[in-house]
């Protein structure tokens, strides 16, 4: 390593900004370009920042003292023995300031001192970085959960005080007089009370300081209470994969997948899928072995549908509902990371394939 190239990562190491969700994609990629033929990479909560570089780390997913896998990682740079014993050099070094992170250079011969110095002030830099990011997003779940409380209370407030009110008075005369248009408007009334209700615990329902994984786990797990229906969890989605609006829509968009399977489609298994694609996109799938489409498109189901392609619009989410072989349904999302799409923009195409 010349001394003009650790200058020049020194800049970029300078300059990093300190809010862009994009920043750390373009530090990796620029510190590469500075510094061929060496490779910079990323691990944050177990998971590599960029699919694109999955394959720097496919030698360590069966290592078991793989210093990144085993959480023994230090702040002070240090040669990963499993990659030197298959004839790769790799330094590691895991970020400061608490932050549960891995900086992984793969160098083309053996590193010295200078490398291991210049790999130590990236992690100080990215640490920092990872640090304000974080509190940043919490933040901003914290706008989002005052949101959805806000709603909730007017909800409960207005709407359903007056619909409770109605429905008081509609059995009251349906059970005096016994006319068949009343036993109808009663029923009416009932199905949009159970809506209002649901729309009130979707809207309090809130992340409470939980990540995704942590929120989506506790859902399937109260899901399962509820029923002898086999629920499969396996998300592989970073935990900086999504803002923090889009990660409380996905997980409610979720939710209301996982509460029609269980009303709906007689199901024995559901399956809850996170991805992320090669080219940065968030796949998120609802799939379960019940009786269909076909024979469950009910009219009283059509409301959890119509919640969850409004939610899917909102964070500008391609959805598609479809039939799955011999049986079932399978309820998708694909959605860019949060860093290469503004917060709230509509723009992405939505695309509901059919009703269920």
């Amino acid at each position: 390593m010349h001394p003009e190239q650790a200058r020049s990562v020194r800049r970029l190491l300078a300059g990093l900004p300190l809010h862009a969700d994009g920043a750390l994609s373009g530090l990796l990629d620029r510190f590469d370009a500075l510094l061929p033929p060496a490779k910079l990479n990323l691990i944050l909560g177990g998971e590599e920042l960029s699919p694109t570089r999955r394959g720097l780390i496919d030698g360590c997913q069966d290592v078991a003292t793989c210093p990144w896998r085993n959480a023994c990682v230090t702040e002070a740079a240090q040669a990963c023995g499993p990659c030197r014993q298959r004839g790769v050099h790799r330094l590691v070094c895991g970020l400061p300031e608490g932050q549960k992170g891995t900086l992984l250079l793969d160098t083309p011969r053996r590193a010295g001192a200078s490398w291991r110095q210049l790999l130590e002030e990236a992690a100080q830099a990215v640490g920092v970085t990872v640090c304000l990011r974080s509190q940043q997003r919490e933040q901003l779940r914290k706008q989002a959960t005052s949101r959805h409380g806000a709603l909730a209370r007017e909800l409960h407030d207005s709407v359903a005080q007056q619909l409770g009110y109605l429905s008081f008075q509609a059995h009251g005369l349906q059970a005096q007089f016994g006319e068949p248009a009343l036993q109808d408007l009663c029923a009416g009334l009932s199905q949009l009370q159970r809506q209002v209700r649901e729309l009130i615990t979707s809207a309090r329902l809130t992340m409470d300081g939980r990540s995704l994984r942590q929120a989506l786990a506790d859902s399937v797990a109260e899901f399962s209470r509820r029923c002898i229906i086999v629920f499969e969890l396996d998300n592989r989605l970073a935990d900086d994969a999504l803002g923090a609006e889009n990660e409380l829509q996905i997980l409610q968009i979720i939710r209301e997948a996982l509460a029609n399977a269980v009303r709906h489609s007689h199901a024995r298994h559901v399956r809850i899928e996170l991805r992320q694609t090669q080219d940065g996109e968030a796949s998120v799938s609802v799939e379960d072995d019940g009786i269909g489409l076909s024979q469950a498109c009910a009219e009283h189901n059509h409301f959890g549908l119509a919640i969850i392609r409004e939610r899917a619009a909102s964070i500008g989410a391609r959805l598609s509902i479809e039939a799955i072989r011999p049986h079932g349904v399978r309820v998708h999302l694909g959605l860019r990371r949060h860093h290469d799409q503004p917060q709230g923009s509509l723009d992405g195409l939505h695309d509901l394939t059919t009703d269920r």
